[in-house]
């Protein structure tokens, strides 16, 4: 009994090693296969457009497949449901928008079924600004001006966006709430719809990214009051910041990110978001982020993590003012 009692700790940090070396042997070897990167959006859009410039480095850097599958559907629901369910061995990850993923388990009644905590954080790897642009003829030519107006007609002026809880339509309610203005919002199914529709003065206020407003300012058809970033932007260097023109502390970013299902190994985790940061530095994956306006960003796991959770405090507390819910 006594030589029982002597070999079950040695017998149980035999096994705890054991576990260790094979986690440490299979973060070594990873990945061996193909790696599957889940876009919860429909092709050609932003973030499938950069999910599939990451994907290609990382099949580079790796020597093996890194195959992109759209999977759209519920505002992003059904992707992110899929990856939620996913084996954790960091073969299947998903790139996501980071507003998407802080917003959808707030404000969805049904969220398919998974929380943030089914979620492992690899990356935040992208970012770029908005401009906030109005309809020429509104009559005013910056921030303060804006929202001398919108005061003045409480209701009486309109925000587009490219449909409820986009990125276009949180920089708007973000705004509001900042600038303590009443804007009716006018939800579009797109982009395209919501521009055609300020440029002909059908709607007067609009957020959208650098890519988007800069022709249309240059053109003239559409006027920019100022930029969401915290410095300006190249492209539109004499358009100050909200910050500048007094809305205090106004920031709003699109922010891209990988994760993983939860419990995937940590050194699995640190291994994928090295090959990230890898891809990210390569001239070919910054000329492409350049082209579509995003800005490359480097974050630990632990990083992007905390960014999550603030965000989601942040508008966490945002959603339940407004009263945002969606079905």
């Amino acid at each position: 009994m006594h030589t029982i009692r002597l070999l079950a700790p040695l017998a149980l940090a035999l096994t705890v090693q054991l576990s260790v070396g094979v986690v440490t042997a299979q973060a070594q070897e990873f990945p061996s296969r193909s790696l599957q990167v889940i876009v919860p959006f429909t092709p050609g859009g932003p973030t499938d457009a950069i999910a599939r410039v990451v994907g290609r480095e990382l099949s580079r850097l790796t020597g093996q497949p890194a195959v992109v599958e759209n999977r759209p559907g519920a505002g992003g629901n059904v992707g992110s449901a899929q990856v939620a369910r996913a084996e954790p061995d960091g073969y299947t990850m998903i790139v996501n928008g980071g507003l998407t993923h802080t917003l959808n388990p707030q404000i969805f009644a049904k969220t398919s079924g998974y929380t943030l905590k089914d979620f492992t954080a690899v990356a935040a790897f992208a970012k770029s600004p908005m401009v906030l642009t109005v309809n020429p003829d509104l009559g005013v030519n910056d921030v303060q001006q804006l929202i001398a107006l919108a005061k003045s007609k409480p209701g009486g002026l309109s925000f587009a966006s490219g449909g409820q809880a986009s990125n276009p339509h949180m920089a708007a309610e973000l705004f509001r709430d900042s600038t303590q203005t009443n804007m009716l919002h006018i939800p579009y199914k797109g982009t395209a719809d919501s521009v055609k529709d300020i440029v002909s003065g059908r709607v007067q206020v609009g957020f959208y990214s650098p890519q988007v407003a800069e022709p249309l300012v240059q053109a003239g058809r559409l006027k920019a009051l100022g930029v969401t970033s915290t410095t300006r932007i190249k492209g539109l260097d004499n358009i100050p910041t909200i910050a500048e023109q007094g809305v205090k502390d106004f920031v709003f970013e699109s922010w891209y990110i990988i994760l993983v299902p939860a419990k995937t190994p940590t050194q699995v985790v640190n291994k994928l978001n090295q090959l990230i940061n890898q891809a990210l530095d390569t001239p070919e994956t910054q000329k492409a982020f350049s082209t579509i306006g995003l800005d490359v960003i480097h974050a630990t796991p632990a990083q992007t993590e905390a960014r999550i959770t603030a965000e989601q405090n942040k508008w966490g507390e945002l959603v339940k003012k407004i009263g945002l819910q969606l079905e």
